[in-house]
């Protein structure tokens, strides 16, 4: 379908790009909404329930708006369609300080479903690992590229063996991300 070749081209420029190319003041809370909507665009045969906890903050992180947004929407599709049949979705964001005194932003995805095996979890953020039927097994590639490009990390937290995964990405509070040259 064009949906499918448009995201794959998308994900293809994504992967290509070391830089952000645009850099502004993102609300964190508006960015999951369109990450979710994205997300669900993508996989409209089945509805998922988000809940987001901010932690009653409002977060604001710099960076490329649209790449923050196709990062973000790429794990939420993971997790949705990760889903048993009651697909849910839940994010939680917090902020921390390191040793160093830097501040961080931690934007935890989690979902309902089995969760990954030891095995997935150390291959799912490789490029073309998929263990569904359909799709190329991008999308967890590329939001960690996005993620690095904008000096943060990406982490898959697994409770255990047959519950639900967790995906954490920690972004920089007050940073600058590596600028287009």
């Amino acid at each position: 379908s064009v949906k499918r070749v448009s995201r794959l081209i998308n994900q293809m420029r994504y992967l290509a790009r070391d830089a952000v190319v645009t850099r502004e003041a993102v609300s964190l809370s508006q960015l999951v909404d369109e990450a979710y909507k994205e997300a669900c665009k993508n996989q409209p045969t089945k509805s998922a329930k988000l809940q987001f906890d901010n932690g009653k903050h409002p977060l604001v992180v710099m960076g490329d708006r649209a790449a923050l947004r196709h990062a973000l929407a790429e794990v939420v599709l993971n997790a949705i369609q990760a889903n048993t049949a009651d697909a849910r979705v839940s994010i939680r964001a917090q902020t921390e300080s390191d040793a160093e005194g830097n501040g961080w932003v931690h934007i935890e995805i989690s979902d309902n479903g089995a969760g990954f095996t030891p095995e997935a979890a150390q291959k799912a953020p490789a490029p073309f690992f998929t263990t569904r039927a359909v799709g190329l097994g991008l999308g967890l590639c590329v939001a960690r590229k996005i993620v690095e490009v904008h000096q943060g990390r990406m982490a898959l937290l697994n409770a255990a063996s047959g519950q639900s995964s967790t995906v954490r990405i920690s972004l920089p509070l007050n940073s600058t991300p590596n600028a287009h040259d």
